[in-house]
């Protein structure tokens, strides 16, 4: 505000210097124009004839600096004489010859040399020009000041006005600051404070989600946590059972031996899942290169098929399918499906695994035709230490499944219902992109059938 009535007022002096500047200018040209007229008048080269218009003062200068005023007392001419005097015959006599107005004490004067050598000044007092200059003067001051007072209360107004939305902004951040309310937003407009409030809005926006995500990563962790506590706590409550048993000799050494050996070897797996899924989370780097995923399939089936040979497998494939994957995460994919399988199906109940290209992206499918699952049982499918019903294992294996496919860039999916079998859908993409709809890792979508 204050910068711009200093601006303001800079500006409407420079106007008023410039504008009483032009205005005397034009008056002095004008008086000297009208004392050149005066000066040719015939009436003028008579001695002592004071026929000229009551505004001028006629002085008669002697050769010897005798000087005297022919015009009467209208104007008074008392100064005019008085400056004549100071000045001299000589400076007279010279601006005679030459015939131009000059300068006169505060007067301007024309002079012209007449009979007898004595010379004839023409004398226009400034007065009135002074009176006119002096008045506008006063009136720029006075317009000055009132368009500064004007503008003043104008632009306090009109700044108050602006700078109400960043009023209502610092009310609302503090707001924020106290109750931790993130849902509260900005007053947008088109304005600049407008379009400040909606980078706020937005930064607000970021600051939610990263916040209402840091709470709950806090609460998976702890439910992590308790999960694998609870998990672990199982076969160490056996082993422990089982030690005390065969210290009393209420168990002999082979049976304590194999169910100590058993215990282990499930909290051996667990441990080293629960590792697993610690480095695909924290965004371990995969060895992609171009596998051939038929290959891969074929293998998986073959181990599938030594550990269990009485379940029929059929492998849905065309000879070779390129991706660009890590060889090793892929195995393990195949391997824990063909495990749920076994695990989760009657022996002997037939499964298929299945490789397609699909939009862009490939397609391993391991699909059997076992008793399905329950739609409560399906939504959870694929949240860790979930035991469906009737399953013996970590309950990590589909974890690590979804895990493998979102570090891939990918997601996994999953369709089952009571009497239709299940089937678990991976897709990757075939070039190394990221597939649109991916979710976080470990976090893989669902559908009403329990699609996650």
């Amino acid at each position: 505000m204050a910068g711009m009535l200093a601006v303001t007022a800079i500006g409407m002096v420079l106007m008023a210097v410039v504008s009483t500047a032009a205005l005397r200018g034009y008056l002095m040209h004008r008086v000297d124009g009208q004392l050149q007229a005066v000066q040719k008048k015939p009436a003028l080269a008579r001695m002592g004839d004071s026929t000229t218009p009551g505004r001028y003062i006629i002085l008669n200068m002697a050769p010897d600096g005798t000087v005297r005023a022919v015009s009467g007392d209208d104007p008074d001419p008392s100064a005019a004489l008085d400056q004549a005097r100071r000045m001299g015959p000589g400076i007279f006599f010279d601006e005679a010859a030459g015939g131009r107005p000059f300068g006169m004490g505060g007067m301007r004067a024309v002079a012209r040399v007449g009979l007898r050598g004595h010379v004839t000044v023409v004398v226009a007092p400034l007065g009135d020009i002074r009176a006119a200059l002096a008045w506008l003067i006063v009136i720029e001051l006075l317009t000055t000041a009132v368009i500064l007072g004007v503008l003043a209360l104008l632009g306090r107004w009109l700044i108050r006005r602006g700078l109400a939305p960043l009023s209502r902004m610092a009310t609302t951040a503090h707001a924020i600051a106290r109750g931790g309310d993130l849902r509260a937003r900005m007053e947008e407009s088109p304005s600049e404070v407008g379009l400040l409030a909606g980078a706020i809005n937005v930064m607000l926006g970021r600051i939610e989600q990263a916040f209402v995500a840091r709470v709950r990563s806090e609460a998976k962790v702890r439910e992590f946590a308790a999960d694998a506590s609870h998990e672990l706590r199982t076969p160490l409550t056996t082993i422990r059972g089982y030690s005390e048993l065969y210290e009393q000799g209420a168990v002999d050494a082979d049976e304590a031996m194999r169910r100590i050996s058993a215990e282990s070897e499930r909290m051996r797996r667990l441990v080293e899942e629960l590792l697993e899924l610690a480095r695909l989370d924290k965004g371990s780097a995969l060895t992609r290169e171009h596998v051939d995923l038929a290959a891969l399939a074929r293998d998986a089936i073959a181990d599938a098929t030594a550990v269990e040979p009485e379940r029929p497998l059929r492998l849905d494939a065309p000879a070779h399918l390129s991706a660009l994957a890590d060889e090793g995460r892929i195995r393990q994919v195949l391997a824990n499906l063909l495990a749920n399988v076994r695990a989760h199906t009657p022996a002997g109940t037939p499964a298929t695994v299945r490789l397609a290209e699909h939009a862009g992206a490939v397609v391993i499918e391991v699909a059997d035709e076992g008793p399905g699952m329950a739609p409560e049982e399906a939504a959870r499918a694929f949240d860790r230490f979930h035991h469906a019903s009737g399953g013996d294992g970590t309950g990590l294996g589909l974890a690590i499944v979804a895990a493998i496919a979102a570090a891939h860039g990918g997601r996994a999916m999953l369709r089952s219902s009571p009497g239709a079998g299940t089937g678990v859908r991976v897709e990757l993409p075939r070039g190394g992109q990221v597939l649109e709809g991916v979710v976080e890792r470990g976090q893989p979508e669902q559908d009403q059938r329990g699609q996650r």
